[in-house]
């Protein structure tokens, strides 16, 4: 007996496939940053402003690759996340604001804090990838 349906079942599954890379991915990626930077900002050190106020992010979707970047664009965010850099007492700052919860790794830690784990997880149902 001959199998019936097979070109069909192929369009049917390139469909989906183009539904989750076309759709689903990068709004899943942008999702996740998007909550790893939120979580990150109450980690980040605050003296001017200046690091929670220069972030960029995006999500690039080239051929069935989709990636996302969060980025800090100052020259000390760098130092702040991998460096051996320790938050200064509120006395000795020169800017007008602090953050006492300001620790090392402040963008890992906002990706890695059990809330932000809770809402990727959510968003893992919510885009069902």
């Amino acid at each position: 007996m001959p199998v019936t349906g097979v070109k069909q079942v192929k369009q049917n599954m390139k469909r989906v496939f183009k539904d989750i890379s076309d759709k689903k991915a990068p709004k899943f990626i942008h999702a996740m940053l998007s909550i790893g930077w939120t979580a990150s900002i109450e980690f980040a050190p605050v003296e001017y402003g200046t690091l929670r106020n220069s972030v960029t992010m995006w999500v690039d979707v080239t051929n069935d690759k989709v990636s996302g970047e969060l980025m800090y664009n100052t020259d000390y965010a760098a130092a702040l996340e991998f460096g051996a850099w320790k938050p200064v007492a509120a006395v000795n700052k020169k800017g007008p604001a602090d953050n006492m919860a300001a620790t090392p790794h402040f963008l890992r830690k906002g990706f890695e804090s059990s809330e932000s784990q809770s809402q990727i997880k959510q968003a893992e149902k919510i885009f069902k990838v």
